[in-house]
């Protein structure tokens, strides 16, 4: 019974990290929309320089790569780390898990290479 609780305790709690994070950045980012929406309703004009000290940025120019070096990294520590369990199955088991964030990152990196590094027009 204690060893239930403790398995949903520590698996439990990522998806409660990951939730009230999106919900707290969500809420700060509707009440940003609602202090431009009063802004727009009092006819008050509305420069680059509010909407950045709002919290409305652009896409960063390397954000791609970025994202793919990381998930490509997790998942480089993912395999090693079950080539380091004495279990004999971990490092295959951790292996073919280990290949859905490389694989994603490869495509970032791919995204990063054909598009991002283009000039806007």
């Amino acid at each position: 019974m204690e060893g239930t609780f403790a398995v949903i305790g520590v698996f439990g709690m990522i998806p409660l990290i990951v939730f009230l994070g999106l919900f707290f950045r969500n809420k700060a980012r509707a009440k940003n929309v609602e202090l431009v929406q009063s802004m727009l309703n009092k006819d008050k004009d509305i420069s680059p320089e509010i909407i950045r000290a709002v919290g409305f940025t652009g896409k960063r120019s390397h954000s791609d790569l970025r994202t793919g070096m990381i998930l490509v990294a997790v998942g480089a520590a993912m395999f090693i780390f079950g080539g380091v369990i004495p279990e004999e199955e971990a490092q295959s088991v951790l292996g073919g898990l280990a290949m859905f964030p490389v694989f994603i990152g490869i495509a970032y990196l791919g995204f990063w290479f054909m598009i991002s590094r283009k000039d806007p027009e």
